[in-house]
């Protein structure tokens, strides 16, 4: 196949690079004659705008959660006027229109079959402007959508769940039954195949008797990772891992704090997160979209921690319906709260087992399939409608013309 796929992200959360990174890898397994191009949208903006972008959103989340909240619910509205949100729109139209030549220049040369993007900065601009020489799609990172994400010029939708279809359907934004694909979120192709509990426990070093909880912040190390290991101090027959991802200065106070408990083990960014979730008896997770579909394809029994409002506190609603996780309320008290699952083994397994029942391990794999199909009708729609023409041309005029 001779398919070329452009894939667009934004470093502003590191999910939408790892979905971005997954479909890359996905597509290079699956489709091996197809160039793929993947790319931050952030670098095609100057150093100080990414950092105002990238930290301005890792400021709030971390340190200000209200003004997160709202600034997601007023950018998320479908009617009236809003300051708040009219002045980061006006900001965001305004980078996107002076930057995205340069985004249009590389994807020209490129020369795609299709777009896929998986988030929204700049692409309003790029909806505007560029002359659509391919479909653009958009890839959901979460499993509840945002306003951003239903722009109607989109060529089509793949979400998370079945309820982000339904907040399509009633923005009216399909313009086809094709248009929106609940495909799941997309990972890396390794969460497919995981390690069993012995061989990850034995790649890890924890005793097979022992109890093992993950205690996870995402790869930027959000959450009361400290507060939850507190509760966990006098646990210690447990292995308690924490996983502070590219957080350095939390990880480093944690290791400090904890250097006497040899049970507590704090981690920046691990090799490979299937190892520990495979050998944990439960994992405690920011609910962060990706970091969820890896989890459930896993099967891991999932208690969420302090969901930021908007997108991560619609994935803790959305699994904890789902019943595919618990939620953890009482940071000071996750110890004991464990301690209580485990006594009644049976609730954990229930989770576990609901996990993998709507865990999508192979989303970016049908994603991948399906724009695949849409370029070869395409290509061959094109195909014929040039025979059509080269057949009038040869056909000849009726007699008397």
């Amino acid at each position: 196949m001779d398919y070329r796929i452009a894939l667009f992200y934004a470093s502003a959360g590191a999910g939408h690079k790892a979905a971005a990174e997954a479909l890359k890898e996905w597509c290079e397994a699956e489709y091996p004659g197809v160039s793929v191009f993947c790319r931050d949208v952030l670098d095609y903006v100057p150093q100080w705008v990414r950092w105002s972008v990238t930290n301005a959103y890792l400021s709030m989340a971390r340190n200000y959660p209200w003004l997160w909240h709202r600034f997601y619910r007023s950018a998320d509205r479908l009617s009236g006027r809003d300051l708040f949100a009219d002045f980061w729109e006006d900001i965001h139209r305004s980078i996107g229109r002076a930057y995205v030549k340069h985004l249009i220049r590389d994807i020209d040369e490129f020369s795609p079959d299709a777009v896929l993007v998986t988030h929204f900065f700049g692409m309003a601009s790029l909806l505007d402007k560029w002359d659509r020489g391919a479909p653009i799609y958009y890839v959901g990172t979460d499993y509840i959508s945002h306003k951003h994400h239903r722009d109607p010029r989109y060529d089509g939708w793949f979400v998370g769940s079945a309820e982000s279809a339904r907040q399509h359907r009633a923005d009216k934004v399909p313009t086809s039954e094709l248009a929106v694909q609940d495909f799941g979120i997309p990972i890396s192709r390794k969460f497919l195949t995981p390690p069993d509990r012995e061989e990850a426990r034995k790649r890890l070093e924890v005793d097979e008797r022992a109890v093992m909880v993950l205690v996870c912040g995402g790869s930027t190390g959000g959450g009361p990772l400290g507060v939850i290991a507190d509760s966990m101090l006098d646990c210690t027959d447990w292995r308690v891992d924490v996983v502070c991802g590219d957080n350095g200065a939390m990880m480093d106070a944690l290791r400090d704090k904890y250097y006497p408990f040899k049970h507590i083990n704090v981690h920046g960014v691990v090799d490979d997160i299937r190892d520990y979730y495979a050998a944990s008896d439960a994992v405690i997770l920011k609910p962060c979209g990706v970091s969820c579909a890896e989890a459930l394809a896993m099967g891991s029994p999932v208690l969420l921690m302090d969901p930021l409002p908007g997108n991560e506190q619609y994935n803790c609603d959305y699994l904890l319906e789902q019943g595919a996780a618990l939620r953890l309320f009482e940071n000071r008290s996750a110890g004991e709260q464990i301690t209580e699952l485990l006594d009644s083994a049976g609730e954990l397994e229930r989770v576990s087992r609901r996990a993998g029942e709507i865990a999508r391990p192979d989303a970016a794999k049908d994603i991948l399939a399906f724009v695949a199909e849409r370029i070869e009708s395409d290509r061959a729609g094109k195909k014929a409608r040039g025979r059509e023409k080269q057949e009038a041309r040869k056909t000849p005029p009726p007699d008397g013309v």
